[in-house]
């Protein structure tokens, strides 16, 4: 029982999504887009599950110390599955943080070191600071805290790129002096693309959460964006980020992807389908049942994200055999 209630502490389903999400990006982005220009990944296999370990940790640390400093709030709003002081005492989760957080950084800033990229390790620490003050402040005011989670699940894929992208530019130098340009500006773009749709949808999904939880926060003082500006106004923003985020992907869809794959048309045409059922769902949203419905095709729809990578390392492959 308390073993699964560390588990829960730490959302350890999200830690697995959070791995997936950045092989994901290593395997199905960067080296099939490298391998079609003659490259190779230069990060190891070791060298890169540290970097995942390392977020994975810094993740881990993250959710345990956002749980310390919500656990009153969490009485109120989710009473049946709040863990702390029930199975975990508070200082233990506090503890949890510091060891988590400390190895996570230690991991980075030795990769860091190891694969020519030291001041990289300035990233993990703006991330466990950005968490820290997520959870001590900015949770709670207006937009702020859903800023940082959204930037915070962009940096997930992000830091795949930030690592892997300099690291061929400093081992090809010669692509730039032949070109005028960088060959390897192609897979940067599409794991910005992937990040920043990662980054949307985040967004919405922590404004709905807000939603849900609306009353244990009036509660305790909280300045969510439902509660400054009413429930029925934060519905408009989500609509219109959903709206933002069905025409951005269309315009990937025209631009980009309309070469590719019946299959990834397919995965497209799903995906689109889910944004506009939000469209419904949101609309006529009152219970925190149905805001939760939204939350759940939400998480559908970032899953459904993450497969277009494997579609998009296929579909290329096969366009350019």
């Amino acid at each position: 029982m308390v073993v699964l209630a560390y588990l829960k502490l730490i959302r350890w389903p999200i830690l697995v999504l959070i791995a997936v999400i950045q092989y994901a990006t290593r395997h199905f982005v960067i080296e099939p887009m490298l391998a079609i220009n003659g490259y190779g990944l230069i990060m190891t296999e070791r060298q890169f599950l540290w970097l995942v370990i390392s977020t994975v940790l810094i993740a881990a640390g993250g959710y345990a110390i956002n749980d310390y400093f919500d656990a009153k709030i969490d009485r109120v709003n989710k009473p049946k599955t709040v863990v702390l002081d029930r199975l975990i005492p508070r200082r233990v989760a506090m503890a949890t943080h510091m060891i988590l957080s400390g190895i996570g950084f230690m991991m980075s800033a030795y990769l860091s070191y190891k694969v020519g990229l030291w001041k990289m390790s300035a990233l993990f620490i703006f991330a466990i600071f950005s968490l820290w003050f997520y959870s001590t402040n900015l949770k709670n005011q207006f937009l702020s805290g859903n800023l940082v989670i959204a930037v915070m699940s962009a940096f997930v894929p992000l830091i795949v790129g930030l690592f892997e992208i300099p690291m061929q530019n400093a081992a090809h130098p010669e692509s730039v002096e032949q070109l005028g340009f960088s060959i390897f500006n192609g897979p940067a773009y599409w794991v910005m693309g992937y990040a920043g749709c990662i980054f949307l949808l985040t967004l919405c999904r922590e404004i709905t959460k807000d939603i849900i939880d609306i009353r244990g926060d009036k509660m305790f003082g909280c300045r969510t964006i439902p509660i400054v500006a009413g429930v029925r106004n934060t519905k408009s923003v989500l609509i219109g980020l959903y709206l933002l985020i069905g025409a951005l992907l269309l315009w990937v869809y025209q631009e980009f992807l309309n070469v590719h794959s019946d299959l990834h048309t397919s995965v497209f045409a799903v995906v689109m389908i889910s944004i506009f059922i939000q469209f419904a769902l949101i609309f006529r949203s009152k219970t925190k049942a149905q805001f939760q419905q939204s939350v759940r095709l939400n998480n559908l729809s970032v899953l459904l994200v993450i497969m277009s990578m494997y579609l998009l390392k296929l579909s290329i492959e096969s366009y350019f055999i």
